[in-house]
């Protein structure tokens, strides 16, 4: 098991095992070894700047750069950080099949995969170019063109997270 997470600006509330089975019971899933692990040692926070910015990479056509804002937290008593709050406001748009985990500073959202073969890796949606309304319901969410892999497990993705640009920090 992991024992070493970046260093984080602002952390959740201590969470115990107890509460990540509650939380598991609740979206009928088990979390993820590494992303349970994080939530035990760590629970979100806003990463430092030295693990900040991550490249998406939307079906090998378009790459871009972005800034991840925060990470959410179990039992966090500030709602707009916990991680039911936000799974549960999420669950109108976002696959049943994912858990929001984050979010980058242009309103997208980080989320990893609880079941099927994707089960583990982390996506980034899109919350700039998001795909319209009317747009074809027949196309899976993975398969959307405001929604892209990002890692294939959510220590690779902390792992991948790069520093801040000098242009990019704000003072």
């Amino acid at each position: 098991m992991v024992t070493e997470w970046p260093a984080m600006n602002e952390r959740g509330p201590v969470v115990t095992q107890d509460a990540i089975i509650a939380f598991e019971a609740q979206i009928r899933a088990r979390l993820p070894d590494d992303y349970a692990d994080f939530l035990l040692k760590v629970n979100g926070g806003q990463t430092s700047r030295d693990h900040r910015v991550f490249t998406i990479r939307f079906h090998r056509v378009r790459i871009d750069k972005t800034t991840l804002n925060s990470l959410n937290s179990l039992n966090d008593p500030d709602e707009r950080f916990d991680l039911v709050t936000r799974w549960k406001r999420a669950r109108q748009w976002l696959p049943e099949e994912v858990v929001p985990v984050g979010y980058d500073d242009g309103g997208g959202t980080v989320v990893v995969v609880l079941v099927g073969p994707r089960r583990g890796q982390v996506w980034f949606l899109d919350g700039l170019d998001s795909r319209p309304e009317d747009a074809n319901p027949r196309v899976e969410w993975f398969d959307r063109r405001d929604v892209a892999a990002v890692a294939g497990s959510f220590r690779e993705f902390i792992d991948g997270l790069r520093p801040l640009e000098p242009k990019e920090v704000r003072v």
